[in-house]
């Protein structure tokens, strides 16, 4: 029963006689409400409710009390030099920093409750990693963010609104509290009633087990049957923490809050487009109350300056395991309307201000003896006020801009436009090993899309595109070479070396030998260690061009006797450019541009249009529209949209046009697989309209 309801016992036997059936079980949600005297989920804040970067005064510090999940010992803001789940030592990274790093790692793998991938997410603890559970889209957030903090005893709560007792309820690593930071009704006393292992288990010990926490579960469909059979995210909870009070905590705070607190303020904050990373979450949101989407950000990647290629992974209603989404699919999600963008919702409420949009948490902190939701001073050029609906209504359509697909040949040019630029830079300052890491930077870039494009490996890449000057001018370590301290080098000094190395190869090629170039670095203590080239530069005659080198930036290790090449110093010189004989370069392919408004290929309902499907797509079907397509190999088509903004439905003919069937379903997705080729048409059911992404599997 509910707190509030009139309460009637009946023994179970006799009820279950009187209905002529077994007794329903209580749901999940019910038995945590009977647990802890509050019904939830809890509500956003009040709309009256104001928060700006600094938050708003939250509950009260009370540290080691009984209602404590884990203790803070640290702050997001803190930079700690020892190696990491995700970060080497001494990365110079605050938590939230490393947070983002976490999510970058996780690991992408199939999914083993359905199609498609998810992702594996790697822990604290040795060698041990979890496949990512069976959640809800705004679960999957949550968890991720709250399962960080405890395992490295940061600071964490979320707030939201009891419209039953009119009061803020905080929920975070002291448990569940009000405002004066005392346990609520009948909340568990974390600290005192659970264990924490943490203290006495060491890798290749047996896994602690709590039978109560593993018998608990979110809801009939959080299944995790990878675990063990019958498993639910209790016993997810309990594989994934040593402190169990972390894992009960888990239970009640996803039970109780969900897609609109991540909407709210008071909990996460708009950002801009280009700010976009991993650990950000986008939300889509089509009214005040009730549920929306809530989509993770896993990874970002930069193909090319300024254009962003974002992975995703979400999970959905009924539970699922997160599905990842490569780029070309996610980007209809961060293009709708309904994430924060231009228009309304049906109720008259302006999408941008329903919470919507990219959005990045809050970070906890004490002030003056309170906790506060802030947004961190690192985050402030990244913030858009609530207030500024203007800017959060315009990012569907930056992200158009941003998120745009970028052909392999472009990606190519613009790699090799930023080593070149490296080398300029080189050029004029040879010590600059800040211009060495920007071109290996570059190469690393290319040597993908090479591999992508030609299928060749970085040896064939190499051969095609360095240069002698790559070799002489190797990447160091900058932290292990005091060379890198040396910024008065000149462009004369540049000529020097590199007349030296040509000396170098003549000598070889004179001999019948190929000999790789010597690096430009320091050999030996003081001016020793650039003797040969000061030599060198006497023996032309401009000894006085040389310049002597000297400490011109804060150096650390200005005593280094011998400067260190990094672990991507480029090898294999005499492979590269030792003669080798290669056949000329493939063209690159021409870029096939999706479909992002209605007939963007000329489709006119017939089906002798068909688009060919070969790879995903993404297209928006009007009002009484039709797009077709042909899949000339067979396989399983997938359409994927958002069935709350429009129910789309798809047939499938033979390439004869006879009917083979169709999918109608009422879900956000409608597959069709053949083993032979036919055609596709995806269409709106009752004249209905929407974005919609396709593919072939």
């Amino acid at each position: 029963m509910r707190p509030g309801m009139r309460h009637t016992y009946i023994a179970l036997p006799l009820l279950a006689a009187l209905a002529g059936c077994a007794a329903t079980p209580a749901s999940p949600a019910d038995v945590a409400a009977d647990e802890t005297g509050v019904e939830g989920p809890f509500d956003p804040m009040p709309p009256e409710s104001k928060f700006d970067l600094d938050g708003e005064r939250g509950p009260r510090v009370r540290d080691g009390a009984a209602t404590e999940v884990w203790a803070v010992t640290r702050d997001w803001a803190d930079v700690e030099g020892e190696a990491g789940i995700a970060w080497p030592a001494d990365s110079g990274w605050t938590w939230e920093q490393k947070f983002d790093a976490w999510v970058a790692a996780a690991e992408r793998m199939p999914r083993s409750t359905g199609y498609g991938e998810t992702f594996r997410i790697p822990t604290p603890y040795g060698e041990r990693s979890l496949e990512a559970p069976t959640l809800e889209c705004a679960e999957v957030a949550l968890l991720m963010r709250m399962t960080f903090a405890a395992w490295y005893e940061l600071p964490f709560f979320i707030q939201g609104w009891d419209a039953h007792t009119r009061q803020t309820m905080y929920a975070g690593h002291f448990g569940f509290v009000n405002r004066d930071g005392a346990n609520v009704s009948r909340f568990p006393s974390f600290r005192t009633r659970y264990a924490d292992h943490r203290g006495d288990w060491a890798p290749g010990e047996p896994w602690p087990r709590d039978e109560r926490l593993r018998g608990y579960r979110l809801g009939d469909d959080d299944g995790v049957p990878f675990l063990e059979a019958g498993a639910g995210a209790g016993a997810y909870f309990d594989e994934l923490f040593l402190n169990k009070r972390a894992g009960y905590f888990a239970r009640l705070i996803l039970l109780y809050f969900g897609s609109a607190n991540l909407a709210d303020e008071a909990n996460m904050f708009h950002i801009t487009p280009e700010s976009t990373r991993a650990g950000d979450v986008l939300l889509e949101r089509w009214q005040r109350r009730g549920i929306g989407h809530t989509i993770p950000v896993m990874r970002v990647d930069e193909p090319v300056p300024g254009r962003l290629a974002v992975h995703v992974a979400s999970g959905s209603m009924p539970r699922r395991q997160p599905l990842w989404e490569e780029p070309a699919s996610a980007r209809s999600s961060f293009t709708l309307a309904a994430a924060g963008g231009e228009g309304e919702a049906r109720d008259g409420t302006p999408y941008a201000e329903l919470g919507g949009g990219i959005r990045r948490w809050r970070t906890a902190v004490r002030v003056d003896g309170r906790w506060r939701n802030i947004v961190g001073e690192a985050d402030e050029a990244a913030y858009l006020a609530p207030g500024d609906t203007a800017q959060i209504a315009a990012r569907p359509d930056r992200f158009r801009e941003i998120l745009a697909d970028v052909s392999p040949a472009e990606r190519i040019e613009v790699a090799l436009e930023q080593v070149e630029a490296a080398r300029m830079h080189l050029r004029r300052y040879p010590a600059s090993c800040a211009a060495r890491t920007r071109r290996e930077d570059a190469f690393a870039r290319l040597y993908v899309v090479t591999e992508e494009v030609h299928g060749w490996d970085q040896a064939r890449t190499d051969a095609e595109h360095r240069r002698l000057e790559d070799y002489v001018f190797a990447e160091l370590e900058y932290e292990a070479s005091r060379t890198c301290c040396w910024n008065r080098s000149t462009a004369a000094m540049f000529d020097i070396v590199m007349d030296h190395a040509r000396a170098e190869q003549a000598e070889a090629e004179a001999a019948g030998m190929c000999m790789a170039p010597t690096v430009f670095r320091a050999e030996g203590p003081g001016d020793a260690g650039y003797a040969r080239w000061q030599s060198h530069a006497e023996a032309l005659g401009r000894g006085g061009e040389w310049v002597a080198w000297s400490a011109d930036e804060t150096c650390p290790w200005q005593d280094v006797v011998e400067d260190t090449p990094s672990e991507r110093a480029v090898t294999g010189f005499c492979d590269a450019l030792g003669g080798v004989d290669e056949p000329e370069p493939e063209p690159e392919p021409e870029p096939v541009e999706p479909p992002d408004a209605c007939d963007a290929f000329g489709q006119d309902d017939a089906r002798e249009d068909a688009l060919e499907l070969s790879g995903p797509m993404h297209a928006e079907i009007c009002a009484d529209d039709a797009d077709w397509y042909l899949l000339p190999d067979g396989g399983e088509v997938v359409l994927s949209f958002r069935h709350a903004e429009g129910d789309l439905d798809l047939e499938a003919l033979d390439v004869e046009g006879r009917r083979l069937g169709s999918s109608t379903s009422v879900s956000d997705e409608e597959r069709w697989a053949h083993d032979a080729p036919f055609y596709v048409r995806v269409y709106g059911y009752a004249g209905a309209a929407n974005g919609y992404t396709i593919t072939v599997e």
